[in-house]
């Protein structure tokens, strides 16, 4: 998500079926979460945690890719999660998506469940002492799993600088770390970092 703009905050969960309206929700999902999800390579079976998922657009790429798999996203803003739940009310019934009102911190989630974790855009990576929401994702994680990291930034200055600095929070925290980034067009350039846990 951003490395300015957090998104998300707390409350209900969508878990269950839903009543799909007449027509659903559609939206074009930015070039930066079809990248995403392209750099994560999501599997039919992957068990998938988003944190900060906004309007869902990444929650219906990852979704359609899953079999015996399922995505859990979360965000802060009730409205986001309200409309990211519209746009996926055909993956929530499927049993492949279930998209909660939640800040991460809060959020009642399974121990060592998760293969991959992500967020697009999401300051809590940037903003103030992240120690405490990475240790919490490092539980999170099922053995091998992943966390991802991702960013857009104006140019390949800030760029660096993002990537450099997601690598040294992420590698304080026991973490070996990859890096890739992508030109998305006028400057902007999106990043990743993605790393699993030692030991």
């Amino acid at each position: 998500m951003k490395f300015t703009l957090p998104t998300g905050d707390p409350g209900f969960s969508t878990a269950g079926t839903v009543s799909a309206p007449d027509e659903p929700v559609r939206a074009t999902a930015a070039h930066r979460q079809r990248w995403a999800v392209d750099t994560m390579a999501v599997a039919p079976d992957d068990q998938v945690l988003e944190i900060g998922c906004g309007r869902g657009a990444a929650v219906s790429l990852v979704a359609s890719r899953l079999t015996t798999g399922r995505i859990v996203a979360i965000d802060r803003a009730a409205t986001m999660v309200r409309l990211a739940t519209e746009r996926n009310l055909s993956h929530i019934n499927a049993g492949r998506a279930e998209i909660r009102c939640a800040g991460f911190e809060a959020a009642d989630l399974p121990a060592h469940r998760f293969t991959k974790i992500f967020a697009v855009n999401v300051s809590l990576f940037w903003l103030g002492d992240a120690t405490q929401p990475i240790d919490q994702m490092r539980s999170l994680l099922a053995p091998g799993g992943r966390i991802y990291v991702f960013g857009e930034r104006p140019t390949a200055a800030h760029a660096t600088a993002n990537l450099t600095a997601t690598e040294l929070l992420l590698e304080a925290r026991g973490f070996t770390t990859a890096r890739s980034s992508a030109i998305r067009g006028q400057g902007q350039v999106l990043t990743c970092v993605s790393g699993t846990p030692i030991g």
